[in-house]
């Protein structure tokens, strides 16, 4: 097949590309500067300069391909409005309605399962859970009004969407961040680490990514996990050893930490500060609230099964 990647310098692409070529897939990649597009070019891949906000400039590039699989996105969780919905939201129509255009077969989209978080505990759900009225970050809100939007487009390529639980491996950048607040002592559990949470290699999201250019039907929705659910603190645990972090000790009471959320988000909110809080209602449930996801679809329909175990990815990691 010949597939194009957005995204394809960042954690997932790179990995997706590498795999794309080893199974002798052509890949064409989208790059928004030169520094991209040489590392798209040194994986064996074509590099196409361009940006989101000038399509009509370089779609050409999808004459001929089959499937465009869409990973760039910002990942941020605070900011205006305007911005999320231009870079995600705006930016993911632009770009189905330019693959329409290209006669492309299949295009598969990279959300999160970040679209269904609000305040509820999320446990043995499936992919018929409806959204919540407004998810807990604007990411998360901006995911959501994606997928919305692009099941709404009346015709064009088989839409296939996945929802990924926090991706991990190594690399992985927000193992970064939080070895930066371990460092500072910023870090804390809450409630000792005991909530139950899901997460998913990133070899295994691309293995969901490859099994969706030759299976699914349009508009089909698949959560995405290492089918292997964990208590925060084991599982971050696992990761700050095999990372040499030092596994930290503080340690918050949930109902306080919500409380101290939900005040900092109104402050900053007041006076309409632009950098992140220290604290965010998406961030305390990233380690406080409950998710173990039922993914009986995914395995039925693209015949998925995690390829990395937690201790091969760990493993690597080290």
């Amino acid at each position: 097949m010949k597939v194009f990647v957005t995204g394809g310098s960042g954690f997932v692409g790179e990995r997706l590309i590498r795999r794309l070529k080893a199974d002798k897939h052509e890949v064409v990649a989208l790059a928004r500067g030169s520094s991209q597009a040489e590392k798209i070019k040194a994986m064996g891949a074509q590099p196409v300069h361009g940006t989101f906000s000038n399509i009509s400039e370089w779609e050409t590039a999808l004459d001929g391909i089959d499937a465009v699989v869409h990973c760039a996105a910002p990942v941020e969780f605070w900011g205006k409005w305007e911005d999320f919905y231009r870079d995600t939201v705006q930016a993911t129509i632009d770009l189905y309605q330019a693959a329409s255009r290209r006669k492309v077969g299949r295009f598969i989209q990279i959300s999160s399962e970040s679209v269904i978080q609000d305040k509820l505990p999320l446990l043995d759900i499936d992919e018929t859970a409806p959204y919540p009225s407004v998810p807990s970050s604007v990411y998360g809100r901006a995911k959501k009004e994606t997928e919305i939007a692009l099941c709404a487009q009346p015709t064009g390529p088989v839409r296939i969407i996945l929802r990924p639980t926090f991706i991990w491996g190594k690399g992985v950048k927000a193992l970064d961040t939080m070895a930066q607040k371990v460092t500072s002592g910023e870090f804390m559990w809450i409630d000792h680490g005991q909530t139950i949470i899901e997460m998913v290699h990133v070899d295994n999201v691309v293995q969901a990514i490859v099994l969706s250019l030759g299976a699914g039907s349009d508009k089909s929705i698949y959560y995405v996990t290492d089918d292997r659910p964990m208590k925060v603190f084991d599982f971050f645990s696992a990761l700050f050893a095999a990372a040499a972090i030092p596994i930290p000790k503080k340690n918050m009471n949930g109902k306080i930490a919500a409380l101290a959320a939900g005040a900092i988000e109104g402050v900053w909110k007041l006076f309409g500060i632009q950098k992140s809080p220290p604290l965010s209602r998406f961030e305390l449930a990233f380690v406080a609230q409950p998710r173990r996801y039922n993914i009986a679809k995914i395995k039925r329909e693209l015949g998925y099964s995690p390829v990395k175990t937690l201790e091969a990815g760990l493993a690597e990691m080290r």
